[in-house]
């Protein structure tokens, strides 16, 4: 309150309480209007005293405290911290010989059936002698609040980026995607996260954003539990989402599916099946002086449902990872291993390579469905040495099958002519990545990578392509 003001009703309010004490015999019919414009004055200072307090309460409010993470603050009143941070990250690509991209507007950065044109398509034609893009659309944003509770510290968190599909081609391609929105209170996370099945341990650091053997980047809607042993051993336990995932589904089948007759004939698709359980995945990890490990397994149910020509059939699908790092001075080595049955364009390579996860065999005679889920099996290496405290160079390897052949019916040509009759069918894949990474201010990450992919394809021509990717990387 202005010292003016106060200072004017405080002798106000004194010369009327003087007056009032003073008032000759004669004036006393005046006492109670004396008395009166008193009150009326001290209810006024009160008030203004009352005014001055709520004003201390809201400034003190409205100022920003600093939270109880790293990097970040306070809501204004609440006991609530959260941090905005990211990346900006743009790729400079150059696909040496047949393109990584279906047409000149769209980017893509896996080796599927969609990643390299047929030889001798316009598609191929388009790009022959190479081909040079820039794209921005991997850069990412999130959101995460901690706030402490009775039961706990309650988190949440959302994360963004531009990778998303589904829009005409042109830069509108270049979608908002939601990657990961979740709350975790205690032990228990509630949301769209990671999944356990591979996790990070053993993954190379690559600026390629299609890489092909990344089983624990693949982000799946969960209910986790988490349970800290003490000693760096960590157990995780999760119902997870099945194949259709909000990133990327098969439209109109639980999974992906390729089918067969018992006359060794192809059998269109998609086959609808509904996802009726959850998968249940669990994780257990070590992390001990200089390194980490990583076990995780999963255990599921699909389904399908292919109508006329079949009945409805079910199968059990399963996998099992490990995975393992350790740092020896400047160098670091790593790697993963996976193997699992029906479960390959899912967790095993998130769609990267375009594995099938089962093959349906029909047998229209007797009206009956068979489905089989495919075997597959990967391993992946990576060496990264510090050539300097701000300067890394990474080398990696990785290769893979998926015994689709296997579950076939009829003689093995049969059979390839019948599943793969396009001859795009993924049958095994390898790629090599080589790259060289700079800080020159821990927030900022400059980059060159050499890559080397090749895909062999039942009854059809293998693909291969190699590529030159420059990336700059800047984090806030």
């Amino acid at each position: 309150m202005n010292l003016g003001l106060k200072t004017g009703l405080l002798g106000t309010a004194a010369a009327l309480a003087i007056a009032v004490t003073s008032v000759p015999a004669y004036a006393q019919d005046d006492l109670s209007a004396l008395r009166q414009q008193l009150e009326t004055m001290k209810e006024r200072l009160a008030k203004l005293e009352a005014d001055k307090a709520d004003q201390r309460r809201v400034a003190a409010a409205a100022a920003v405290e600093a939270g109880d993470k790293p990097r970040s603050w306070k809501l204004p009143g609440t006991n609530t911290s959260m941090n905005i941070g990211g990346f900006v990250k743009m790729s400079m690509i150059w696909d040496f010989s047949q393109s990584g991209q279906g047409s000149s507007s769209a980017t893509s950065e896996g080796i599927g059936t969609g990643f390299y044109p047929t030889v001798g398509s316009a598609a191929d034609n388009i790009h022959n002698g190479g081909s040079f893009q820039f794209t921005a659309r991997r850069s990412r944003i999130w959101f995460q609040t901690w706030t402490p509770t009775d039961w706990g510290e309650l988190r949440t968190y959302i994360e963004a980026d531009f990778a998303g599909a589904g829009a005409a081609a042109g830069s509108s391609t270049n979608l908002l995607r939601l990657r990961q929105a979740f709350g975790t209170l205690g032990p228990v996370l509630i949301g769209k996260t990671q999944t356990l099945f591979g996790g990070f341990i053993g993954l190379p650091e690559l600026l390629h954003d299609g890489a092909p053997y990344a089983p624990g980047a693949l982000r799946i809607e969960q209910i986790r539990y988490s349970h800290n042993f003490g000693g760096g051993l960590v157990l995780n336990v999760a119902l997870e989402s099945g194949p259709g995932t909000s990133d990327a589904g098969v439209t109109g089948s639980s999974h992906d599916v390729v089918g067969i007759s018992t006359a060794s004939a192809a059998v269109a698709g998609p086959f609808p099946g509904p996802q009726r359980w959850p998968d249940i995945v669990a994780s257990l990890q070590w992390n001990f002086p200089n390194g980490a490990l990583y076990g995780s397994g999963m255990i599921g149910q699909r389904n399908v449902d292919p109508g006329t020509g079949g009945r409805a059939d079910t199968a059990i699908v399963w996998g099992a990872t490990l995975g393992a790092r350790y740092e020896m001075g400047r160098v670091e080595i790593g790697g993963q291993g996976a193997i699992g049955s029906g479960i390959g364009n899912k967790y095993l390579d998130g769609g990267a390579t375009a594995f099938v996860d089962s093959v349906l065999v029909l047998n229209a005679a007797a009206n009956t469905s068979d489905l089989r889920p495919v075997l597959g099996y990967m391993v992946q290496g990576y060496v990264q040495v510090k050539l300097t405290d701000t300067i890394r160079a990474t080398g990696v390897y990785g290769w893979g099958m998926h015994e689709v052949i296997s579950e076939g019916v009829g003689t093995k040509g049969a059979i390839k002519t019948a599943l793969s009759p396009t001859g795009a069918l993924p049958q095994g894949y390898w790629a090599a990545f080589g790259n060289i990474l700079w800080n020159p201010v821990p927030q900022v990450t400059l980059g060159a990578e050499y890559s080397f992919q090749h895909s062999s394809r039942y009854n059809g021509p293998d693909v291969q392509g190699h590529r030159l990717q420059f990336a700059a990387i800047y984090r806030f």
